[in-house]
This record gives C-alpha cells, sequence and structure tokens, in this order.
C-alpha cells in the first residue's frame, strides 16, 4: 500500500509531504496506481522547485520521496506552492477513493 502523509501548518497550509511503499496493484511496470501517485507527487515537485522556484528540501528513494518545503516563504512563492500542492491533494484523494485498497492518505497538523 501507499501512505501518502500531507504535514499542515496552522494556517491549514502545506509543509511537507511525504509518499512512501508500493501500491501493489499490479506488477512492477504496469502498476497504473503506483504510477498515478508518483506522476502526481513528481509534478507537484517539480513545479515548487522549476517552476515556481521554491528552494524545497526533497528526498527520493526506492518507494519514497519526501518535500520539506522551506519555513518563510514569501507571499508569492507561497500562493504559487498553494495552488500546486492542493491540486496534488485532489489528485491523491481521487486516486484513494477510487483505489483505497492500494491508497492511503494520513493528514497532520503541525
Amino acid at each position: 500500500m501507499i501512505t501518502i502523509s500531507l504535514f499542515r501548518n496552522k494556517e491549514q497550509k502545506i509543509v511537507r509531504f511525504s509518499v512512501s511503499g508500493h501500491a501493489g496493484f499490479a506488477e512492477s511496470g504496469a502498476d497504473i496506481v503506483c504510477a498515478s501517485v508518483t506522476t502526481a507527487a513528481f509534478t507537484a515537485v517539480n513545479g515548487l522547485t522549476d517552476v515556481a522556484g521554491i528552494n524545497a528540501m526533497v528526498e527520493i528513494d526506492d518507494g519514497y520521496l519526501t518535500c520539506i518545503l522551506p519555513e518563510a516563504l514569501s507571499e508569492k512563492p507561497r500562493e504559487s506552492a498553494d495552488l500546486l500542492l492542493e491540486s496534488m491533494v485532489l489528485s491523491f484523494e481521487n486516486l484513494a477513493e477510487q483505489y483505497g485498497d492500494y491508497v492511503a492518505i494520513k493528514r497532520y497538523t503541525e
């Protein structure tokens, strides 16, 4: 199962997220659930770092991705981060709804 952990601050802004595990929906290379989660996560990370220019800390390993935003973001980068990350969350929620046996979302407030 893939576990997605979303961490929000007291203003309910996403400050970090992680994705861990393997879906096990199909064989490696044919697992559409794993591919969908990976695509949503990487699109958000690439948008944060390459498009919005946010210096996020990103760690990637087999079956694991974590992304931590800088503590202090000015207004414009924070708005960009919110758009990218909330869009990512919508994708994750849709996947968890359709493939609940393979994707779980955990939510935390820091």
